[in-house]
């Protein structure tokens, strides 16, 4: 909820620079509207953003049967069923503790994402080796989490699918 308020305050400043701009040096006045226009143009959206997803009730990450769902940021790729799961991994990029996970064929499953989500995937691939990155924050202890990852990919991976048929005899 912190970052609502900042974000309300960042989209306040901005808009006010657009909405009133001061009278006097016409320079100034352009200088100022446009980076107003550009506050909110960035703000806006992150705002929005993060005010629907602190309403909205949704687990970060789940973990079924046929693969797991990251849903713990803006950029994050959504479901990855474990067949093309190859590792799990605790990793710092920066100050900051990631999950990454590992493809067995990152280019194929890349090219299955949407726009946005394939630009994220395959800057996260060519910067880090990893398309995939879970923000654990929100989550329980990341070692766990990885740990609990790693139980799953290793007991659904390699388990064919059956599908139910009734005999229509």
């Amino acid at each position: 909820m912190n970052l609502v308020a900042f974000g309300l305050v960042m989209v306040a400043m901005p808009l006010m620079m657009v909405a009133f701009p001061p009278s006097g040096n016409l320079a100034f006045t352009d200088v100022q509207q446009w980076v107003g226009g550009v506050g909110l143009l960035l703000f806006g959206p992150a705002t929005a953003y993060l005010a629907v997803r602190s309403t909205r009730r949704r687990a970060a990450l789940r973990l079924t049967a046929d693969g797991l769902t990251d849903d713990s940021s803006l950029t994050a790729v959504g479901f990855v069923p474990w067949s093309e799961v190859a590792g799990v991994s605790l990793e710092r990029i920066s100050r900051a503790t990631m999950i990454g996970v590992r493809l067995r064929d990152p280019e194929t499953f890349i090219a299955s994402l949407s726009w946005f989500r394939r630009i994220s995937a395959r800057t996260n691939l060519r910067m880090f080796g990893v398309p995939v990155w879970i923000n654990p924050a929100g989550l329980p202890d990341a070692e766990e989490v990885v740990a609990q990852i790693e139980v799953y990919r290793r007991s659904w991976a390699d388990r064919p699918r059956y599908a139910l048929v009734q005999d229509a005899s």
